[in-house]
């Protein structure tokens, strides 16, 4: 499901629901029923497995668990192909992540599945917040608190309702307002001004939703450009994979076009307070200037950002001997393609509806303080 990423918040969203203990057990594999724990290497030493004739040597890894009903306990597992799938090489002192499967006589198997990140990834968050605290102050805060909402919201809201069968793509436009009245109204205050960029912004995701799902069907596009995503809805089928696709878009498209949207909304505030005597027009067209501006550099970075989290799939391109037929044909290329192009004209049309709004709110309003 890694392919179908809902920008960095989501990202981050499921990373902190992992970090939860209660969430760390009864996980599935592609390999059946079976649940993943913590453990930490205690010894590291080889030993010869022979095949008939030959015979090489293995490491073999004896490992403490953390957590889990193992907890406590010590384990030893080998650096076969079987048992170490990921071809891991971790050493003494390294925490680790254990698959833990029941076997076919009752007795558990084991299997290293990756190194235990967790550590890194929350020492990063941190950074992260307290550099927005040092820099920023109290604004800085008060941003790392509307991140740490709309996390929740996606890991507690959009995907549970999501894994229960629910289309996320009603759920995802309205919490892309949602992630813009909270942001903003932080940012700024709960104002005609957060109101307005809420409402630009869900106008600009639904114009990007409506985009994707013609070019989606025009380029049968199913939502399943992975193989991850392949055996992820081969276990559920009563699950929505372009439901999920189109999801990702809209709150993708949502994280930038608030970025516009709110600059539209402040600036015609401001012209207007400057001038409380100009037209409808006039601060129409203040705002298509300030927009317009925005938009050209946003435009960019939305492309940018996903070419550049999708490098590896550019990398197919040579993986296909060079062919442009095979290559423009690959399904996550298109999804890609859709995605950023839909987002970006999403980012274009959000520009006159927030001037729209924007104008007409300001230019109707009384005299105070906006």
């Amino acid at each position: 499901m890694t392919h179908d990423r809902f920008t960095v918040l989501s990202l981050i969203g499921v990373l902190l629901m992992g970090l939860l203990p209660s969430l760390s057990h009864a996980a599935t594999d592609e390999r059946g029923e079976g649940n993943y724990e913590r453990a930490i290497i205690e010894q590291v030493s080889t030993r010869e497995e022979r095949t008939g004739t030959t015979g090489h040597e293995v490491d073999v890894y004896r490992v403490r668990f953390l957590s889990g009903s193992f907890q406590g306990q010590m384990r030893e597992i080998s650096s076969d192909v079987g048992s170490n799938p990921s071809g891991i090489k971790p050493v003494v002192g390294d925490k680790v992540v254990i698959f833990i499967q029941p076997g076919p006589t009752g007795d558990p198997a084991f299997y290293l599945e990756s190194f235990d990140r967790r550590g890194a990834l929350i020492v990063l968050i941190l950074l992260f917040v307290l550099v927005l605290a040092l820099l920023a102050g109290w604004q800085g805060i008060k941003v790392s608190l509307s991140i740490l909402i709309s996390i929740a919201l996606i890991g507690y809201v959009l995907i549970p309702l999501f894994l229960r069968g629910m289309n996320p793509v009603p759920v995802a436009i309205l919490l892309s307002g949602l992630f813009t009245l909270i942001s903003t109204g932080l940012a700024t205050g709960w104002n005609r001004k957060t109101v307005i960029t809420a409402i630009g912004t869900i106008g600009g995701a639904i114009i990007a939703y409506v985009i994707s799902l013609i070019f989606a069907d025009w380029a049968h596009l199913s939502g399943l450009s992975s193989e991850e995503d392949r055996l992820f809805f081969d276990k559920n089928p009563l699950l929505n994979a372009r439901g999920l696709l189109f999801a990702g878009i809209i709150i993708a498209s949502a994280g930038v076009v608030e970025d516009v949207a709110v600059s539209i909304a402040s600036g015609i505030a401001e012209v207007r307070r400057a001038n409380p005597h100009l037209s409808f027009r006039q601060l129409f067209t203040s705002g298509m200037v300030i927009g317009n501006d925005h938009m050209a550099a946003l435009a960019n970075t939305l492309v940018y950002a996903y070419v550049g989290g999708s490098l590896s799939t550019l990398l197919l391109y040579k993986q296909f001997g060079g062919s442009w037929i095979k290559f423009m044909n690959f399904d996550s290329v298109v999804d890609e393609v859709v995605r950023s192009l839909a987002g970006t004209i999403g980012l274009v049309f959000t520009v006159p509806i927030t001037a729209l709004l924007a104008a007409w709110v300001m230019q109707n309003k009384d005299h105070e303080r906006t």
